[in-house]
């Protein structure tokens, strides 16, 4: 069987997938090494001609229990301490560097409940709540080379948003706001999910990402204002799901 990534279409993507990568095949060496020593020891420890029974060992001398100490020390730090240095540098050079004082970036306020989500993007005001909102259920569109940073909640349970060709996951957490970001690099339509069980609804909670090159996500962006200053009630209160981004932290 033969398996095919998503296209990444992310900046970062590439880190996720290296580390994925490195994971599989250190893995993998370790598992076939240990296919081999055993193999081997069935051949090697066997019973045969001038040797009744198959020789064995319980493995409690000292020389047996420094080698086991010694493989596994070497499986511990060749794959899960070098993953762990790598990712934590990676994650301090990228996937932790918000775009906080970033004037191109591109927020988006992302609220998850059984079973959907919402999207909110401030309108020219610069300001979430208000009629120029843009706001979008299940879909998500976003500008291609922009940094864009969410914020999320939930109205019930733990959700997850999960966009798999950006190798991004981030829970919302009902009572709390998470954050990340992400940035794309190439135009197209990519689908987006719930990755936390969250009800018998689970499996619908799904959409679309769809990231626009500069002109395209100009162009929906205005259409869009005008369809959210059409449908905007300033009597929906806290239903709005919108907050202020500063101290949604």
């Amino acid at each position: 069987m033969h398996i095919v990534l998503p296209r990444d279409l992310s900046l970062d993507g590439h880190l996720v997938d290296r580390a994925l990568g490195y994971l599989t095949v250190t893995s993998s060496i370790a598992f076939v090494t240990a296919l081999g020593v055993m193999l081997a020891s069935l051949i090697l420890h066997r019973a045969r001609a001038g040797r009744t029974w198959a020789q064995h060992t319980h493995g409690n001398r000292r020389r047996d229990r420094a080698l086991t100490f010694a493989v596994a020390l070497i499986l511990f730090v060749g794959i899960d301490v070098t993953l762990a240095l790598r990712a934590n540098r990676e994650l301090d050079a990228h996937f932790w560097r918000y775009p906080d004082q970033d004037p191109r970036a591109l927020h988006v306020e992302v609220t998850g409940r059984q079973w959907a989500w919402s999207f909110r993007t401030a309108g020219p005001d610069g300001r979430f709540g208000t009629a120029d909102d843009v706001v979008t259920l299940n879909e998500l569109d976003v500008p291609v080379g922009r940094p864009v940073y969410l914020k999320l909640r939930s109205r019930d349970v733990v959700h997850s948003l999960y966009l798999p060709s950006f190798r991004f996951k981030i829970d919302a957490i009902p009572g709390s706001t998470t954050r990340a970001w992400f940035q794309a690099v190439a135009p197209g339509r990519s689908e987006l999910g719930c990755a936390q069980h969250c009800g018998i609804g689970h499996t619908r909670m799904r959409g679309d990402l769809v990231a626009r090159e500069h002109a395209d996500y100009e162009a929906w962006l205005a259409r869009a204002e005008t369809e959210s200053r059409l449908r905007f009630d300033a009597r929906a209160g806290s239903a709005a799901d919108a907050w202020d981004w500063e101290t949604g932290r």
